[in-house]
């Protein structure tokens, strides 16, 4: 066989160096410093020392400071391993264990030696002394299974500062309302020839900027001058448009601006006036003379336009039942939500399954249809939720099949629906969070007038608990609450709590306010302390919005947290807070602008002074 040798190159040519010495190339000689700088060395570059100066030469003198910094980059460096360390355990280990953690990390002992502890044997080096001494410098958290809520959902439970309330004062709230005779001497003094224009002092910066360009005699014969107008719906958008959505702002502003009928009409520019002039008591005392007008201009309307099924109809009929609400037009205001609810219906905004031709038909419309619609069916689905869950009326089985405005998509199916700025996120939230909530209502509606404890179990409870928690985790950082929040965020978060009050306020009173729920690591996870837990960052959002943003806007909203409070409060007799939360209550309903309001909170309050002064009495 033969062999595998290397091959023979050929020979080279005769004439090869000839030819090599007419084509070499001389190479540059390498031109021979003494210094030269780390950079150039690295990039074997020459360092122009003798023409121009190197601008990667480090000066000598620097050269300390410069290892100096590396060692404070290398220092920091370390640090930020360490806690990326810790915090990567808090992800992967199992519950239980990351709360153990978490405990010994907020404890006075060295968190070195927590995170060491830990990574030896989470089970024999933590001791029962150590949680205790975490819940010890946590006085605000009444129960383990609350410090275990704020450890392992902030976002919806944030750790309460403790706070002296002996040492806080709850004035009266200055009276927007005029006298009934005074109001209408105000009405007969306005007329069209000089139109009502409202103290500005107090009025926020327009939320857009096109609303300067409004004409409001062209949808209205309110007399009130465009500057006026245009403050009030911007307050509107501002506050009730954050948490309501029903309708989408920019599109709304623009044919409202513009003077075109497509996505605007006097009905719904009559109802959000009405809306408006209720927030503008607080400011100037002749909106209670607009808002008569207001209202009278769009009762008109609703009885002339109320029965012809219309997007944006359905759009001022939501508006126009929301300012009932507020002004104590309770039978009006009930007529005006049935309506909305059987024109949705008749609409196929809701209650239609995803998968119907008419559900499918939406996919069809131009991209601002589809936005206004959008906006319009999960406004009004969201309202129908609240009186759902606090008036006790028909619930809605199937949410709407269009997409929720503000939602990021990444597909082509649905045009991108941005909200503006100043909405933030709470109404995009509030949809998906009401999905959830109407599923709850479902089941608790249905009971023939027997109690909800008789007939759903508690496991149902506790599985739609862990279902919002869980959605809860999915929150920005964007809605996380504190002082200086914005009305929107912190009525989210009041809502959010008195759903979580709504699940277990069946199951805190008789033999199963001490079930153990089992989904939670603390031992005294029972409906009664996660009540309880709920209560307390419910009490705290109330009394911050009290001292924070009252005077200078008030959105009744949270009357609902207000009643939820108050109505528990009276219940717990031995609480020493009592007193101060319920007297808060008052002072918040004292604001309101109707009378039956006012006088039933000051009978209210009457009463309950009279009762605290008497047991007072006997003890002396």
């Amino acid at each position: 066989m033969q062999g595998n040798y290397r091959k023979i190159q050929p020979a080279p040519r005769d004439d090869a160096d000839e030819i090599d010495r007419q084509f070499r190339v001389a190479k540059r000689k390498r031109q021979h410093v003494r210094i030269a700088c780390n950079p150039c060395r690295d990039k074997k570059r020459a360092c122009q020392t003798r023409s121009l100066a190197c601008i990667y030469r480090v000066p000598p003198k620097t050269v300390d400071s410069t290892i100096k910094i590396q060692k404070q980059l290398d220092t920091l460096q370390h640090s930020f391993n360490h806690y990326a360390d810790i915090v990567e355990q808090l992800k992967t280990l199992p519950e239980t264990d990351a709360l153990k953690l978490l405990q010994r990390l907020r404890s006075p002992a060295d968190v070195n030696r927590a995170f060491t502890s830990l990574q030896g044997s989470v089970h024999t080096r933590m001791r029962l002394s150590n949680h205790r001494t975490a819940q010890a410098i946590l006085p605000t958290t009444s129960s383990r299974v609350e410090f275990e809520l704020t450890a392992l959902h902030g976002i919806v439970y944030p750790t309460l500062v403790p706070i002296d309330i002996t040492a806080l004062g709850i004035s009266p709230l200055e009276m927007p309302a005029l006298p009934a005779a005074q109001t209408e001497t105000s009405v007969h003094k306005i007329s069209p020839a000089s139109p009502v224009v409202l103290s500005s002092d107090r009025f926020r910066p327009l939320c857009d900027s096109r609303l300067e360009e409004i004409d409001i005699s062209y949808w209205t014969k309110v007399p009130i001058s465009n500057e006026t107008a245009a403050a009030m719906i911007s307050l509107f958008l501002e506050t009730d448009q954050t948490i309501v959505g029903f309708i989408d702002a920019d599109l709304f502003v623009e044919s409202l601006v513009e003077r075109k009928l497509q996505f605007c009409s006097t009905f719904l520019v009559s109802a959000i006036l009405y809306v408006a002039c209720h927030a503008c008591t607080a400011l100037d005392l002749k909106s209670v003379a607009v808002g008569r007008l207001c209202f009278q201009e769009t009762e008109r309307l609703f009885r002339a336009e109320g029965s012809f099924d219309d997007l944006i109809t359905l759009a001022a009929i939501n508006t126009f039942s929301l300012a009932c609400r507020f002004h104590g037009h309770e039978t009006l205001a009930k007529e005006l939500v049935a309506a909305a609810r059987h024109m949705g219906r008749r609409l196929g905004l809701y209650s239609v399954p995803l998968d119907s031709p008419s559900s499918l038909a939406f996919q069809e419309l131009p991209d601002d249809l589809v936005r206004m619609t959008a906006h319009v069916a999960w406004g009004t689905y969201n309202w129908l939720t609240i009186h759902v869950l606090y008036f006790h009326d028909e619930s809605i089985a199937i949410p709407p099949a269009l997409p929720i405005p503000g939602h990021e998509r990444h597909d082509d199916m649905w045009p991108q629906h941005p909200l503006p700025d100043y909405m933030g996120s709470s109404f995009t939230k509030l949809c998906e969070y009401f999905t959830v909530i109407q599923e709850v209502a479902v089941v608790y509606s249905i009971g023939d007038g027997k109690p909800v404890v008789d007939h759903v179990p508690i496991a149902f409870a506790e599985a739609k608990y862990q279902k919002i928690l869980a959605w809860a985790d999915s929150l920005g950082k964007d809605m996380a609450w504190d002082q200086n929040s914005q009305e929107h965020v912190m009525l989210f978060h009041m809502w959010f709590h008195c759903a979580v009050l709504d699940i277990f306020r069946p199951f805190v009173h008789g033999g199963q306010k001490n079930y153990i729920l089992k989904s939670f690591s603390s031992q005294d996870s029972t409906p009664e302390t996660i009540f309880s837990a709920s209560l307390n960052q419910l009490k705290r959002l109330a009394l911050l919005y009290r001292t924070q943003q009252m005077p200078n806007s008030y959105m009744p909203y949270i009357n609902i947290s207000l009643i939820h409070i108050a109505n528990t409060i009276c219940r717990e007799t031995n609480d020493p807070t009592a007193k101060f939360y319920f007297i808060m209550c008052i002072r918040y309903w004292q604001h309101l602008d109707e009378a039956d309001v006012q006088a039933v909170a000051q009978k209210f309050e009457e009463v309950a002074l009279f009762d605290e002064f008497a047991v007072y009495k006997k003890e002396d």
